[in-house]
């Protein structure tokens, strides 16, 4: 047995390498879209409307599909990790970078998206980079799928189940969170503590469409930038399919506004008719600006969302679930946690992200392990 192992050994490294490879990729893949699923759904979108199927699918549809995506790459890439259903993992591994790889070659050719977005706003790959890297990965899965005999699986075959509940489980909640809560982890350009001001006078292209128009088109960027006291702006990319169940709450910081002088305004891409159909159903008193739907969607993943500016600076953000209430808003923003920039927290942090992951998967691994060796 130990000759044979000796003789096994290149074969053995070499593949538990390379389905280890394989894994993180996936799991990273996965987790980063988890992390921001509507940002996936925005993608997913603008790949139908480069294949002409723009519109066809309800947003809450293809937010679903993006959920069920991420949630799929990272059940294959905790499956190549762990070892689990080695077979039915390493063909379905295969199968799929079978399929993705020419996919990603016509992208490259023809360049319908800027970016794959395969790796969410953590990591943006150019479209020739993405079909390299899944022809390295095609590679890499051909092998494995070849020499699958030799993965050694971390979790004995009579509890791999436990491996699919406890990753479903984990997912689930983590996307909800994350779409309810806005993401976890903001990888985004326009960011807590971003100072708007400086970036959009250096000229960034990330922010080159974040242009703030009034009614009559005139440009009032800086005017908004450029003021020295807290601005509130209601970011809703569209009216027409803005939630109306938080109105109160923003009617709450509309009249908090009015009392201690603070500037509140919408900003949307929507058209003069939608914004007027808008004050006539919430009988809102504030005004909006126009804007590019990109930058808006970037800024926050609610629609409507709130964000915070002081000196041009992003103090806070907050989906329409999470808008500060009555409670909260009970003196001046000079003398509230609120109007400060938040600490970054602990729990907001790459390395919590993993962790939220990994501690479940290692505690099946040892619950796996003790019960092997009483039985």
């Amino acid at each position: 047995m130990d000759r044979q192992l000796k003789e096994n050994m290149p074969a053995l490294v070499l593949v538990n390498t390379c389905r280890i490879v394989l894994g993180l990729v996936f799991a990273f893949s996965g987790v980063v879209k988890a992390i921001d699923p509507v940002g996936t759904q925005i993608k997913l979108n603008d790949y139908l409307a480069a294949f002409g199927w723009g519109g066809i699918l309800l947003d809450s549809t293809v937010l679903i599909m993006a959920c069920i995506l991420a949630g799929f790459e990272i059940l294959i890439g905790v499956y190549m990790l762990l070892g689990a259903f080695s077979r039915g993992t390493s063909l379905i591994t295969l199968i799929l970078m079978v399929l993705l790889t020419p996919f990603t070659l016509y992208i490259a050719m023809n360049n319908p998206v800027e970016d794959c977005g395969c790796f969410g706003d953590a990591l943006k790959l150019t479209n020739w980079q993405t079909f390299y890297k899944n022809v390295f990965l095609l590679a890499v899965a051909v092998y494995v799928f070849v020499r699958r005999r030799f993965i050694l699986p971390f979790v004995s075959p009579r509890r791999q189940w436990l491996v699919l509940v406890v990753t479903v489980l984990i997912s689930v909640r983590f996307m909800v969170s994350n779409i309810i809560n806005l993401p976890v982890l903001d990888f985004r350009p326009y960011s807590i503590g971003t100072d708007l001001r400086r970036e959009v006078t250096m000229g960034n292209p990330e922010m080159s469409d974040f242009v703030l128009l009034n009614d009559g088109l005139e440009d009032v960027t800086s005017e908004i930038l450029e003021d020295s006291s807290y601005v509130f702006l209601l970011a809703a990319p569209h009216l027409e399919d803005a939630s109306d169940d938080y109105l109160d709450l923003i009617d709450d910081v509309y009249d908090y506004c009015d009392h201690f002088g603070y500037r509140m305004t919408g900003l949307t891409a929507s058209g003069s008719g939608a914004v007027h159909q808008w004050t006539e159903d919430t009988g809102a008193e504030y005004s909006f600006l126009h804007c590019d739907e990109i930058p808006l969607q970037t800024m926050v993943r609610s629609n409507p969302g709130l964000i915070l500016l002081k000196d041009g600076v992003i103090i806070n953000k907050w989906s329409q679930r999470n808008i500060p209430q009555d409670e909260v808003l009970s003196a001046s923003l000079e003398e509230l946690e609120i109007g400060e920039m938040p600490e970054r927290s602990p729990m907001r942090a790459p390395w919590a992200v993993a962790l939220y992951f990994l501690f479940p998967l290692v505690l099946v691994i040892l619950i796996d392990r003790l019960k092997e060796m009483i039985l």
